[in-house]
């Protein structure tokens, strides 16, 4: 599944790579660490293995296992139970500090939200973006979403500066890079025949 569904509806047909498969939420960027929540317990292979009902239980008699939160997290939002998925990934990035220093959390975490408030990345969604570019300018998760949540406002300006971050991360002669580049082509020419956004 795709860590960003948020806008698949608005940009399917403008920036059909938007609703990136760019990080599974499974070991993606800034869970390398041993205690970090993408890392699985020897033997478990991924999340898809563990079975949630003995997690639940678990957490009920550990809490502060914040590793077990982001699990279940992502199990429930693999099961498009977003707010279950949001209430889970709040307690895991509260019970660790280093969880919430991990930006494909608050990634994730902006990811449930949006999907539970109908798709869009306004309010909690981009603040939490804000947390992950905070801990990370470069992070290509954090990028994409913060260009996407720009889109949505109709910034494309500012989805453009996004964007353009991101494919600077992006190998060259990638098949990421060359749909990237095809859709900042695209949102170029919006951006040229658009009225600059409020506020700019």
């Amino acid at each position: 599944m795709a860590t960003t569904r948020t806008l698949v509806a608005t940009l399917a047909l403008l920036v059909p790579l938007l609703g990136l498969a760019l990080y599974p939420r499974l070991g993606g960027p800034g869970t390398a660490d041993a205690e970090a929540p993408g890392a699985l317990p020897a033997g478990s292979g991924s999340a898809a293995g563990v079975n949630v009902q003995q997690l639940r239980a678990h957490l009920e008699r550990q809490p502060r296992d914040a590793r077990g939160w982001v699990i279940l997290a992502r199990l429930e939002a693999d099961a498009d139970r977003f707010n279950e998925a949001a209430q889970a990934y709040a307690r895991g990035l509260a019970a660790s500090s280093k969880v919430a220093a991990d930006p494909a959390v608050w990634c994730e975490y902006a990811d449930a939200i949006g999907m539970a408030q109908g798709g869009s990345l306004a309010g909690k969604p981009r603040e939490f973006i804000d947390r992950a570019l905070a801990l990370n300018p470069n992070h290509p998760k954090a990028l994409e979403m913060a260009g996407s949540s720009e889109y949505e406002t109709g910034d494309y300006a500012a989805a453009l500066r996004y964007w353009r971050a991101l494919l600077a991360v992006q190998p060259p002669g990638s098949r990421m890079h060359a749909e990237l580049s095809a859709a900042i082509a695209r949102t170029e020419r919006l951006a040229a025949t658009s009225l600059p956004a409020a506020g700019n």
